[in-house]
């Protein structure tokens, strides 16, 4: 087997791996907190709300994406850059907003520090993580665990399967939204 071969064949393994990661997501979410999540943010968009998105590294890259999605489906949403700081970012946040905090491990420091400022500031916070034990699980409004089995790489060091479940879950929320689901049961 020649080296182009070897190496197509992995990507191949690699495809599959990803998408069985995110096909877990029917057998893994909780409805409930994932319909919580849809209820919030139709209702913080029907009382003039913002969703607001932040995480830390690919976290905060899926965070973008979901920004996207969000503005395409006419949820104002704005993307907070953890370099800012939270005191610059949390003059954005007003009560009856919505803010996203996204950690894997639910323990990134620089995510922990906006849920004080959050509630003082009357806003939900939706913490999505893979860990349920995590700070930010415990402190968070609603918890929406996203969860992966195992990252891509032999070394389960690069954060590709979590990333991509992450976007898929809110692919997901944004088109209940845009189709005009509610969250109800």
């Amino acid at each position: 087997m020649n080296q182009g071969n070897a190496t197509f064949n992995r990507a191949c393994e690699v495809w599959k791996m990803e998408a069985r990661s995110v096909q877990r997501l029917a057998e893994t979410i909780d409805t409930e907190a994932f319909s919580s999540v849809v209820r919030r943010i139709i209702e913080c968009r029907q009382k003039g709300g913002r969703v607001l998105v932040t995480g830390k590294g690919t976290s905060g890259a899926a965070a973008r994406k979901v920004v996207q999605n969000f503005c395409f489906v006419d949820i104002p949403a704005v993307f907070l850059s953890l370099g800012e700081g939270v005191h610059a970012n949390m003059g954005l946040v007003k009560p009856g907003d919505v803010l996203i905090l996204i950690s894997k491990a639910g323990s990134a420091e620089e995510v922990l520090r906006y849920i004080g400022p959050a509630h003082d500031n009357g806003a939900t916070v939706i913490g999505v993580t893979q860990n349920p034990a995590s700070q930010l699980a415990m402190r968070s409004d609603i918890m929406l665990r996203v969860s992966v089995e195992k990252e891509v790489d032999a070394h389960n060091a690069l954060a590709t399967a979590s990333t991509l479940t992450i976007i898929a879950t809110f692919d997901a929320i944004a088109v209940a939204i845009l189709e005009g689901f509610d969250g109800g049961s």
